[in-house]
């Protein structure tokens, strides 16, 4: 069968399932010998009971470039080096229209082809690099299979819903301050909350790494913002196995456990958003990007507001009278900070 596949350069390659019976065969768009292949087929004792051709249109990856040297031979070389990429069709850097920005860097754009493989959305950024170039990638309506508009829902989404729960956790956390004996939903409820967060964060933080997409697991964490994000995924479990044990009657723990574990948590968790801030190029998204970078330093904020008020309050017992609440401020604080977070 292979052999006689072979006579047809125009067929890349071909995958056989002997169990099924079926054939997927990859060739150029340029190919049209269907009844010569199913004639050389049956000569070799094999038969094709039908065709079911299907083309595969390449991914547009739109991108600002920014680099020190964008001499001919720096161009050159970068489109080698992503042209050498697995999946990359064809690489065109415009060489006319750049300019300068006031980081002193030359900006221009480029835009490739390529088959849909979402590991180079990681590969792309990681050759340009090597090359002397930034590559920052541009939604034009297609990126991801949805494009940008698309891609800011499902960050919102993200968003709002850690959001709401965390707005969920206030009125939980008053209603156990104003209950003496509260009942099972109030005391266990935050633990609920939590799981249901972590589930939710766990399937939907990155849609295009595992378990949503094709990027696995251990790729995923070569790009920085999914590594901080699974980061935080994990702090959200820690606090929910935390906050059932500390809840569960008959269950020891240490007090001083409970309360520097919070600590340690709430201050690694703002770090991270104090350093999950993003950055841009073109000067056309300085805007958005400010926009951005001021709601997670709120959120970032309103983390440590809280690690270092409940530590306080349980610790010393101050301040008196309302320092009980202070702590919930602040969570009820980056709950609204999520929940009306825009991209």
């Amino acid at each position: 069968m292979r052999r006689r596949l072979d006579l047809f350069p125009e067929i890349l390659n071909a995958e056989i399932d002997l169990k099924t019976g079926r054939t997927v065969m990859h060739a150029l768009d340029s190919f049209n010998q269907y009844v010569a292949l199913e004639h050389s087929i049956e000569d070799g004792g094999g038969a094709i009971q039908m065709f079911h051709p299907r083309y595969l249109n390449p991914q547009v990856h739109h991108a600002a470039l920014g680099t020190r040297d964008r001499s001919p031979e720096a161009i050159a070389a970068l489109e080698n080096a992503l042209k050498a990429l697995p999946g990359v069709r064809s690489v065109s850097v415009d060489p006319e229209r750049w300019f300068t920005n006031e980081k002193g860097l030359e900006v221009g754009g480029a835009v490739l082809f390529a088959d849909k493989d979402p590991k180079l959305e990681l590969a792309i950024p990681e050759a340009a690099k090597k090359a002397g170039f930034i590559w920052e990638a541009k939604d034009h309506g297609g990126h991801g299979g949805g494009g940008a508009d698309d891609h800011d829902e499902w960050s919102e989404m993200n968003h709002a819903f850690s959001g709401v729960c965390l707005l969920a956790l206030v009125i939980l956390g008053v209603l156990q301050l104003a209950i003496k004996q509260p009942p099972a939903i109030v005391r266990f409820g935050p633990v609920f909350i939590w799981l249901a967060l972590f589930v939710f964060l766990f399937v939907r933080s990155d849609r295009g790494a595992w378990p949503l997409g094709p990027v696995s697991w251990w790729d995923s964490f070569r790009d920085w913002d999914t590594a901080q994000h699974r980061a935080g995924i994990g702090m959200i479990l820690a606090i929910a196995i935390g906050d059932y044990v500390r809840i569960k009657r008959g269950t020891p723990i240490n007090p001083a456990l409970g309360k520097w574990g919070v600590l340690v948590i709430g201050v690694a968790g703002s770090a991270m958003l104090f350093t999950h801030l993003h950055t841009t190029i073109d000067p056309a998204h300085y805007a958005i990007v400010n926009r951005m970078n001021v709601q997670h330093l709120g959120m970032a904020t309103s983390a440590l507001g809280f690690a270092l008020s409940k530590f306080v309050w349980e610790t010393w017992r101050t301040p008196r009278n309302w320092g009980q609440y202070l702590w919930l401020i602040f969570l009820g604080m980056l709950g609204m900070f999520l929940t009306l977070y825009v991209e």
